[in-house]
């Protein structure tokens, strides 16, 4: 991955549902408010703050949360294109301190460019590494948001299983590593949702024509626990009645939250 500059550590301290030592208390489902995602971990992630450089080589800030020992690491990065506006305005008066401003970087649309391409620019950061047999490199899907998959075979057998989706301007790249002997690590790679801005599970299916359409999904809410029996608690149903969804209840479009005054 394209990542320079590492700023500090942190170890993260809103974990969803569990905390504990690394692999101490096996799984915990770990949300962040900030990024927007919620993930399955193998122990409590260690945070990093990070600078990505973009395809026109501006810096955009990132963020790692990452689980590792000696035999696997499982990380998701995710890049912060919401910030790369600011970011290429600051990147394009620097260079005309210059003798030189390149009109396709400055013309005030550079930052479309990066996040349209941000996906595919990724993706080949990840092959340009060199450090493996590549066996799978192809168009990828969670929840309906579109991506790319990539997996390769290391020379010491290890393994890595990578995902790359874009939404809402915030790029998010997951990938877990096994050795040879372990199983793929799909707990993690199935587990990813990203979340809306109300901390809700986004999910998009398709009709038979490709058009893509948000539904109702089993809803995940950062928080949305009961302080005394810490079960979660279930979102209210789109339908005029307002009743509670049933667990697993997916059926429908999703609606969203109708303000109450």
């Amino acid at each position: 991955m394209h990542l320079v500059m590492v700023k500090k550590f942190l170890q993260m301290t809103f974990v969803l549902v569990l905390s504990g030592s690394v692999y101490a208390q096996g799984w915990i489902k770990f949300a962040s408010e900030t990024d927007r995602f919620i993930v399955n971990f193998p122990g409590e992630p260690v945070f990093q703050e990070v600078d990505y450089i973009s395809e026109s080589d501006v810096t955009i800030p990132a963020r790692v949360y990452s689980v590792e020992d000696l035999n696997s690491r499982y990380a998701i990065t995710v890049v912060d294109y919401t910030a790369a506006d600011v970011a290429h305005t600051e990147y394009c008066s620097q260079l005309a301190l210059g003798t030189e401003i390149s009109p396709n970087l400055c013309n005030g649309r550079g930052h479309l460019r990066d996040i349209r391409g941000s996906v595919a620019f990724e993706a080949w950061n990840i092959r340009r590494r060199g450090s493996g047999e590549i066996t799978y490199d192809a168009f990828g899907q969670v929840d309906g948001i579109d991506g790319h998959q990539l997996q390769i075979n290391h020379p010491d057998q290890s393994r890595s299983f990578i995902g790359i989706y874009m939404y809402e301007s915030r790029l998010y790249v997951l990938e877990g590593m096994v050795p040879d002997n372990y199983p793929p690590p799909g707990l993690f790679q199935q587990s990813l949702g990203i979340l809306d801005e109300e901390g809700r599970r986004v999910r998009f299916e398709s009709d038979d024509e490709g058009n893509y359409t948000r539904v109702q999904t089993l809803y995940e809410y950062v928080g949305a626990e009961d302080s005394v029996t810490g079960e979660a608690q279930l979102p209210q149903s789109s339908s005029s009645e307002r009743r509670p969804m049933v667990p697993g209840e997916r059926t429908g479009l999703w609606v969203p939250t109708i303000p109450v005054n």
